[in-house]
């Protein structure tokens, strides 16, 4: 006797690649699975379990007994992203949209083993429920599995200005409890915060951002007066330890304070490969360029024997005159395991550059880019080209 098994992705899952929800029924040798329905209920902060469903599917065949929907599309259109959260200074979930509960339920019409079909239930209520972010799998992960990681960031020693904010992204469960985190100062002070934002059944628990960027520090309303870079003058390098409810450490994250005399230094923000929010700043020369665009049209200008037209009135007339423009920014001298995070913002859909203590939207110019190596380059440095994703007079209506 058999009867069909489903597959479903488990958390945290990743919707910039293939999220499958897939149900077999092939074990013997005169099994079917006719028909299966596929209700998805997708939200953010507590899991949703009842209402309207976001999507209703339903497949009427099977391939080799298998019958498969394909919903990250579906998935990826409910995130909603921001970096509201970049100075934050205590410990803050994530912002409502970014982590999100997918809930499938549906039934199946199936034989077993040739006998009469049944119609079956195959997942009422959060049986099969999974978080997911607006992330993606590399190539070598071809089969995306969850991920597991707390560091939801690519491993880099993080150059920031001592006025910066920062918030680091964490990703905590009941597997994974974080409990303290720790900032310690080399060769200064050091102090231990209880994480106050304990896993539970909302997706914004989920993903939790600790105030550990220089500004954050000083300004803090959490963190020990000793921790602030105010009280460690002299000292440019302090870790992030995250510690878990064992009391392992779960990791180490290491700041470095840059002082940039000379040049003005851009931070950007970015939606990372884990699809929670990132930053970097670009320490050294840094360009902006205005591309300026016109329609034309020729103008007929009136002449005759008593008239003389005005030179101050031309025969081609422009409009619509707006310009879109670019910054060409530099990292400065960087360790080689940037070339991840270089790839994180080539492969965003989500990036800004804070001005005037503002985030505005822009798109890196993508293109070919080689990932260098201290071995080929001695001394690594990005430049990358962003443009502003408005035009310079505003057209937006």
């Amino acid at each position: 006797m058999s009867v069909p098994v489903i597959a479903t992705p488990s958390s945290l899952a990743m919707a910039r690649s293939p999220q499958f929800i897939t149900g077999k029924n092939n074990a013997l040798t005169n099994d079917q699975l006719q028909a299966m329905s596929l209700n998805l209920r997708i939200g953010s902060g507590a899991i949703p379990s009842s209402g309207s469903f976001n999507y209703q599917l339903n497949k009427d065949y099977s391939i080799n007994q298998v019958i498969n929907f394909e919903v990250s599309d579906l998935v990826r259109s409910e995130f909603y992203h921001d970096f509201s959260i970049w100075n934050d200074v205590g410990f803050t979930q994530s912002p409502q949209g970014e982590v999100l509960w997918v809930v499938p339920t549906g039934d199946w019409r199936y034989s077993n083993n040739g006998a009469a079909p049944d119609t079956a239930v195959w997942a009422t209520g959060g049986t099969y429920k999974y978080l997911t972010t607006d992330g993606w799998a590399p190539m070598t992960n071809i089969s995306p599995t969850s991920v597991t990681q707390t560091l939801l960031a690519t491993s880099r020693e993080r150059q920031v200005l001592l006025t910066n904010y920062e918030v680091l992204p964490i990703y905590q469960n009941s597997t994974n409890e974080v409990t303290k985190v720790s900032i310690i100062w080399q060769g200064g002070g050091s102090d231990i915060q209880n994480i106050t934002i304990p896993p539970s059944n909302d997706s914004r628990d989920a993903v939790v951002y600790l105030p550990v960027g220089p500004a954050n520090l000083q300004n803090t309303t959490i963190w020990a007066s000793a921790v602030k870079p105010s009280n460690n003058v002299g000292a440019d390098t302090y870790d992030v330890e995250v510690t878990y409810a064992n009391s392992s450490t779960a990791i180490i994250a290491t700041y470095v304070i840059v002082c940039e005399p000379k040049y003005t230094p851009y931070q950007i923000a970015f939606i990372n490969r884990f699809g929670v929010a990132d930053f970097i700043t670009f320490f050294k020369r840094s360009d902006e360029r205005g591309n300026f665009t016109q329609d034309t049209y020729e103008k007929s200008i009136y002449n005759d024997g008593f008239t003389t037209p005005s030179l101050e009135v031309g025969k081609y007339t422009s409009f619509n005159v707006n310009s879109r423009n670019s910054l060409t920014l530099n990292t400065g001298f960087v360790d080689q395991d940037y070339d991840e995070t270089i790839k994180d913002i080539l492969m965003s859909e989500y990036v800004a550059v804070l001005e005037n203590n503002q985030w505005i939207a822009v798109q890196p110019e993508r293109g070919s880019i080689e990932y260098q190596k201290h071995i080929n380059q001695k001394l690594i440095n990005y430049t990358l080209t962003f443009n502003y994703a408005f035009d310079e007079r505003s057209l937006v209506r």
